[in-house]
């Protein structure tokens, strides 16, 4: 009844080359994140450029 709250361990990979494609899709998906949150913050800034401009306050 109660084995169904205690999380159970990842299972490891049967082979090497499990292992290194699990490793390779992790940093794949950490690197898609990265991008994302990278376009975010350039999309940010110059929308906050832009602004700045219109109002006047370049600098």
């Amino acid at each position: 009844m109660t084995d169904d709250l205690i999380p159970t361990p990842p299972q490891a990979p049967a082979t090497p080359i499990e292992a290194a494609e699990l490793i390779r899709a992790r940093q794949r998906n950490r690197a898609r994140v990265m991008a994302v949150l990278l376009g975010l913050f350039v999309v940010l800034v110059f929308a906050i450029s832009i602004v700045k401009i219109q109002l006047g306050h370049a600098g």
